[in-house]
Formats: C-alpha cells, sequence, structure tokens
C-alpha cells in the first residue's frame, strides 16, 4: 500500500487497505489519519467513515454513533459497510435482533465477505438459531479461504464443531 501511496498520494483504496493493516495492529492514531485522508477527498466515504466509528464508537455516546450511521446509510443505502457498522452498534448493546437484521442487509449486498458472513452467524447464535448460525459459520469459513477475514476462524472452526454436536431439532 504504501508503494501505491508513493506513486498515487491519493490512492482511496491504498490509504483504506493501510488503515485496515493498522487497525489490526492496533496503531488507531496512524489508522484514523488514513481515514481522514480519505474523507478530506470525499467526505461521504462509507468506508472511511464506517472506520472512523469503528475507532471512535467505544468512546462516544451509543445513540449518536447509531444516530450518525443511520443518517449515513439515509444518505446511502448501497453502503453495505455501514450496515455491518451499524450491526457491530447494536451489537455492543447486547440488541441482537437488530444486529443480526443489520448484517444480513450487509451482507446480502456483498455475499463473498466472510466478515459479513461471520457476524450473520454470531447474530443467529446470540438469537438460538443454531441450525443457522452453523451454516453461515461454515459458509463464512469457506469465504475466508478466498477472501481474507478480520475475523479469527479458529473460533469460528471451535463454533462449527459444538454446533454440529447439538441435536437436530
Amino acid at each position: 500500500y504504501q508503494q501505491v501511496l508513493r506513486e498515487e498520494p491519493g490512492n482511496r483504496d491504498a490509504l483504506l487497505g493501510l488503515a485496515g493493516v493498522e487497525m489490526r495492529a492496533q496503531r488507531y492514531d496512524l489508522a484514523n489519519g488514513h481515514y481522514q485522508r480519505v474523507l478530506q477527498m470525499d467526505p461521504r466515504d462509507a468506508h472511511a467513515q464506517a472506520g472512523i466509528v469503528a475507532l471512535r464508537g467505544q468512546q462516544l455516546d451509543p445513540v449518536q454513533v447509531e444516530s450518525r450511521v443511520e443518517s449515513l446509510l439515509a444518505a446511502d443505502r448501497e453502503a453495505n459497510v455501514l450496515y455491518f457498522t451499524l450491526g457491530n452498534q447494536y451489537a455492543q448493546q447486547g440488541r441482537w435482533g437488530e444486529a443480526q437484521q443489520a448484517y444480513f442487509k450487509a451482507y446480502s449486498a456483498d455475499p463473498e465477505n466472510p466478515d459479513f458472513a461471520f457476524n450473520v452467524a454470531v447474530g443467529l447464535d446470540q438469537l438460538r438459531q443454531s441450525r443457522l448460525a452453523l451454516e453461515y459459520y461454515q459458509r463464512a469459513l469457506k469465504l475466508a479461504q478466498k477472501r481474507a477475514p478480520s475475523f479469527d476462524t479458529e473460533i469460528a472452526r471451535t463454533r462449527v464443531q459444538q454446533l454440529s454436536q447439538l441435536p437436530a431439532r
């Protein structure tokens, strides 16, 4: 990503990629800087907005964060990453029914995203819909073979094993 930025300093994808790398490395100030650069180019960029919410969501009032994400979604209903972010916000509040719906909207818009499939599985799991959760955990693991996930695949594998051992209802 840094090589691309040396050649194209305003490359959105490289900036978002670096922000993601910094997030995983827990270098949040650096991630924030990359997101801010993207937002300087396009203040409505959904991925950068979602990244900022992920960075600051823990520090802000959940109602304010929810309201902010919903207003961003109202401006761009195609911003599937914002549905994912909204789902995370609901999940942090224990609002699993709403979280699962938001995760499913994100997944429906991008069914090849392993993180979206995984979060649908988690939402279903929390709602005690074990069989469906199992399907989505398996789907997330399969998708993770094609596209690097953010979730820990070992956690998903363990949950698949646990759910596979439950008696059929």
